[in-house]
């Protein structure tokens, strides 16, 4: 899995600004500008599940958007008003791109806009879920709480810091995809879809027992890879929903929750086994774990001590 892929670029022409965006906005259409007056600059931060495209106009203009994909925007501006058909969005918290109809105008704007991939966050509901059947469909534009888009903010800007102080992390899968999974969580717990309104789990399977327990060899064997929850249903022959059942059942959590435990169990291992020729940051990476300080309260709350302590024994 590629790390991160970075770019940026200032522009003075609405149909480049119109093209370098296409991979992110498809449908965008910029309108008319005076000539000679647009300006304009893009910086992107590209990983294989999710975007981030900051972007900005410092002249008067319009456009119109949407997208397949899930597209959180934070935007604002002079000027600067964005409706959905008749209903204009509140500009104050982060909105959910509609997939058409977005219209906007400005004298000036700047937005920061995470993009995920809705075929993978819909994968993680699935097997969130339980339900491999799930659909993931909007139903709305604004986060479902003013508690709830606080805390998205938190979850972004947390992703951002990572980016921005190690960006060179990301070339693990595991942490990729560990990010990616933290992303796709907290977009279904703040905006409106279908996820919100999922009914409850059922009962768990008759041998839960067992599921549990080839679920987690699997696991414990491979913890050190991006592995799925599909791939751990598949090695405990049972559907998605059946294993999280299982381990709600059995254990009171879900699968996830087992797999981020063996992962820091594996980190463990290898700082005692140390002869301390590694750091904590490349040990927490190899295990899945960008952000140190949350690997660090993390670990102290699996094993009572701090990541270091056990470095040095």
């Amino acid at each position: 899995m590629a790390g991160l892929t970075r770019a940026s670029l200032a522009l003075r022409d609405p149909e480049q600004a119109e093209r370098a965006l296409a991979d992110y906005f498809p449908s965008l259409r910029l309108g008319r500008a005076e000539p000679g007056t647009f300006r304009s600059w893009i910086s992107t931060t590209t990983a294989p599940q999710f975007s981030l495209v900051d972007y900005g106009f410092a002249s008067p203009g319009s456009a119109t958007a949407g997208s397949d994909d899930l597209v959180v925007i934070a935007s604002a501006g002079q000027g600067y008003v964005i409706a959905n058909g008749r209903t204009v969005l509140d500009t104050t918290q982060s909105f959910l791109s509609p997939d058409e109809g977005l219209v906007a105008r400005w004298d000036t704007l700047e937005a920061r806009v995470l993009m995920l991939s809705a075929a993978s966050v819909e994968r993680v509901a699935q097997a969130a879920s339980g339900a491999d059947d799930f659909r993931l469909v909007r139903t709305g534009t604004a986060p479902v709480s003013h508690e709830r888009a606080r805390y998205w903010a938190a979850v972004v800007h947390g992703l951002r810091r990572t980016v921005a102080e190690a960006p060179d992390a990301f070339d693990s899968p595991l942490v990729a995809e560990a990010a990616f999974h933290h992303l796709a969580t907290a977009f279904l717990h703040v905006f409106p879809t279908s996820w919100i309104d999922l009914p409850e789990p059922g009962r768990a399977p008759a041998d839960a027992s067992a599921v549990v327990r080839r679920a987690t060899e699997f696991m414990r064997a491979h913890a050190g890879h991006p592995i799925t929850m599909q791939q751990v249903a598949e090695s405990a022959f049972v559907s998605t929903r059946g294993l999280h059942h299982a381990f709600v059942h059995e254990l009171g959590e879900p699968p996830g929750a087992s797999l981020r435990r063996l992962r820091l169990e594996g980190a463990r291992a290898d700082l005692i086994a140390s002869d301390g020729a590694v750091t904590v940051a490349a040990v927490a990476r190899r295990w899945g774990f960008a952000h140190a300080s949350r690997f660090a309260q993390a670990y102290h709350r699996a094993f009572g001590e701090y990541p270091s302590e056990s470095l040095r024994r």
